[in-house]
């Protein structure tokens, strides 16, 4: 993608761009951030640095399912995952 086209998609000057690329600036404005996430399909979090889960509707979905579980349920996942984790923990 260009930064003309990264630009008119996020309604940002390409030269705005340029600099986000270069490092010289950071977007400070929270809309210019959502834009950016939503065109990516990323969360904000995951722009920033916050999160290395890229899959923003995924994560969207996992919350959801999680919230609707009553409290014991939510222990159960808890435990399975941080079972699978330090599963693949040693496989790697």
């Amino acid at each position: 993608m260009t930064q003309a086209v990264l630009g008119r998609a996020i309604d940002i000057s390409p030269r705005m761009i340029s600099f986000y690329e270069s490092g010289n600036h950071f977007p400070r404005d929270e809309i210019i951030l959502k834009r950016m996430a939503d065109l990516f399909e990323v969360s904000v979090d995951y722009l920033l640095g916050y999160s290395d889960l890229r899959e923003e509707e995924t994560l969207k979905r996992l919350c959801a399912a999680f919230r609707a579980l009553p409290p014991a349920d939510r222990g159960t996942v808890m435990s399975f995952m941080e079972f699978l984790a330090e599963k693949n923990h040693h496989q790697n």
